[in-house]
């Protein structure tokens, strides 16, 4: 009897750590605003695209808006990324990306960029 008394006591401990452990990761990691911006800037169209709209106007920068990620996406689609003077950039300077989680490298890649 000592021994199912000791092991009763034991058991809400371990079910109390057990509920107390950390939440379990998402199965898609959030792309954060550093990581696109990376993304961005070592991908070789988008690096040439802002080349060009640098020659027409200095000020021009890629600015993202990244969506609420708590669902997990595996596909993120933002548009109109090129900003000039503070504000969005005029059509023929326009550009957007799809980010897409690659699973099997595990981390974000840059699917689509369109200018």
């Amino acid at each position: 009897m000592t021994k199912f008394a000791g092991f009763s006591a034991l058991l809400p401990l371990v079910l109390l750590l057990a509920a107390c452990g950390e939440p379990p990761k998402p199965a898609t990691p959030a792309l954060t605003p550093e990581t696109a911006a990376q993304l961005l800037r070592y991908n070789s169209r988008a690096a040439v695209w802002l080349v060009h709209a640098k020659k027409q106007d200095p000020s021009c920068e890629y600015k993202l808006d990244l969506p609420n990620q708590r669902t997990g996406p595996v596909q993120i689609d933002v548009n109109h990324i090129m900003w000039c003077s503070g504000k969005p950039s005029s059509v023929e300077l326009n550009a957007s990306v799809s980010f897409e989680y690659d699973k099997a490298a595990g981390h974000w890649i840059i699917a689509r960029f369109a200018s």
